[in-house]
């Protein structure tokens, strides 16, 4: 069953990750820009929205993909590259099903993220103007609430807190973008935090 589950939240992955490769397409042949693009140097500011599949949710049967709203501003040269410091904020839901007996366990989770990340950026090494690749660590507190939806039979044990547990949490993330001007690019990250792998669109100012 929990396979079944697994497959069915791929889908809801998938679908808006659909929409969003439409829209990169749609930034790339419709935005209009320079197109002498840098990479990421001291005082840029870059605003980077998301969105995430995977992610570390025990106890869940299906989850919506996770929404990431990132800001980062170059703070200073550090050795070959550039260190930048910023803020993040996402969302994302979850729920558990599972069939006991003649009734069914119906858990509703929703994930509050709040973090401040630090992320060191090194293009020397691949020559290009274009790219900006870097990684860095995110210190976030996780905000879980939880609803119990289940119908409960007469005399049954009733679930108090579903396992539901706020936080704080350190995190690693290595990301990449690919500027197709100035200010527009295409953005994706891997970590091990809120998704594991999480693609999107960033503007840089």
């Amino acid at each position: 069953m929990k396979s079944i589950h697994f497959l069915c939240g791929m889908n809801h992955f998938m679908a808006p990750l659909r929409y969003l490769s439409i829209a990169l397409l749609l930034l790339v042949t419709g935005i209009p820009g320079d197109s002498s693009a840098q990479s990421f140097t001291v005082g840029d500011n870059v605003v980077g929205l998301g969105l995430g599949i995977g992610g570390n949710y025990a106890n869940t049967t299906s989850q919506s993909p996770a929404f990431g709203l990132s800001y980062e501003k170059g703070m200073m040269d550090l050795g070959p590259g550039v260190l930048g410091i910023g803020g993040y904020l996402g969302y994302k839901s979850a729920a558990y099903k599972a069939r006991y007996l003649n009734y069914e366990y119906d858990w509703r989770y929703t994930y509050l993220i709040l973090g401040v990340r630090g992320a060191w950026h090194y293009n020397e090494w691949h020559g290009s103007d274009q790219w900006d690749t870097y990684g860095g660590l995110m210190l976030s507190y996780n905000s879980v609430s939880w609803k119990d939806n289940t119908s409960y039979p007469n005399g049954a044990l009733v679930v108090s807190s579903g396992n539901a547990s706020s936080g704080v949490g350190l995190s690693g993330f290595l990301g990449g973008r690919y500027y197709f001007n100035s200010n527009w690019a295409a953005q994706a990250e891997l970590g091990f935090g809120s998704a594991v792998l999480s693609l999107g669109v960033a503007y840089k100012f």
